[in-house]
């Protein structure tokens, strides 16, 4: 029971942490909000590991080998730097509530990155979850009654908000992939927080670099100094419940949980971003909402059927 409850404070952490990043990207914009709060996340898993395992410190340039920096780099950019940013942009545009709604693609995503990277088997009821879960997706972003509702809290349903939704998705299915492929890529599997360290440090890394190589640090950085609308402040609540809160738990549930069933319970992130977003931007809860994420969830437990089944047999 303990594991449960741990897993369902982690989708509880998530849920809020979306609200103060949809606030932060509104008020200092995304692109220097997703470069300061990796920063940010970074130091943060620093002093947790610094205080906390004190004695794995050394090992965090020490076990790694060369190829585990490289996979677990590249799960940092693409799922990180890149994943969010799109992510936070379709926040922003199409509001929590849908926005959360597409994050349920990424297992999708990620079932069709392990087929083509780690060459692992794909099944037809697998397949079947991925088009139950985009027909939820499909049926809350074209309900005539839910847009409205958005558009009366001051979101709008466009093709690029839409458009974001699913890149974010995917990249952070393939940055999954890529995780456990860094992970895993040696007999002596590298400690959970030393790969998220390192997911982070590779992905602050790649957002400061090409804010240099474009030449928008200076505006990426300015509206983050100057407290531009009082939005540094969301941006520190977001990356307290996501990336550090969230994280923690979603470690600390694994432990205790099998993955499948950790999985499943994190899978419920939309359902609990409706009540949140009702109470926080007054946004009308629609029987099309209900049911549109109820179909999208459904579909996640079909797409992992046999681990559950595996997990609680």
């Amino acid at each position: 029971m303990f594991g449960e409850l741990i897993a369902l404070l982690t989708t509880v952490c998530w849920s809020i942490g979306i609200f103060p990043f949809t606030e932060a990207a509104k008020r200092l914009g995304t692109a220097s909000l997703n470069q300061y709060r990796l920063f940010l996340a970074w130091i943060v898993i620093s002093i947790i590991i610094l205080i906390f395992y004190p004695v794995s410190v050394a090992g965090l340039f020490t076990i790694p080998q060369s190829n585990q920096y490289l996979f677990l780099g590249l799960s940092g950019i693409i799922g990180f730097t890149i994943g969010d940013y799109f992510s936070f942009s379709s926040f922003k545009i199409l509001g929590p509530k849908l926005g959360s709604l597409y994050t349920t693609i990424a297992p999708g995503s990620a079932l069709l990155a392990g087929f083509l990277i780690l060459h692992e088997s794909i099944n037809f009821i697998g397949v079947i979850g991925i088009f139950v879960t985009i027909a939820g997706v499909i049926w809350l972003t074209l309900s005539k009654k839910d847009t409205a509702a958005s558009e009366e809290a001051g979101f709008k349903r466009n093709p690029l908000g839409i458009l974001f939704g699913i890149i974010g998705a995917l990249c952070q299915g393939v940055g999954l992939v890529l995780s456990k492929l860094g992970m895993d890529a040696y007999e002596e599997k590298l400690p959970t927080l030393h790969a998220v360290w390192i997911r982070l440090l590779f992905a602050f890394g790649a957002a400061f670099l090409v804010s240099l190589v474009t030449g928008r640090m200076k505006q990426n950085s300015v509206p983050v100094f100057k407290n531009q609308n009082n939005g540094v402040p969301f941006m520190f609540l977001g990356t307290l419940f996501g990336p550090v809160l969230g994280v923690s738990f979603s470690l600390m549930a694994i432990q205790h949980l099998p993955v499948a069933t950790a999985q499943t319970i994190f899978a419920l992130l939309p359902i609990v971003v409706l009540p949140i977003n009702y109470f926080y931007y007054k946004e009308k809860i629609t029987i099309q909402s209900i049911f549109a994420c109820a179909i999208a969830v459904l579909g996640v437990f079909i797409l992992i059927w046999r681990d559950l089944i595996l997990a609680w047999t």
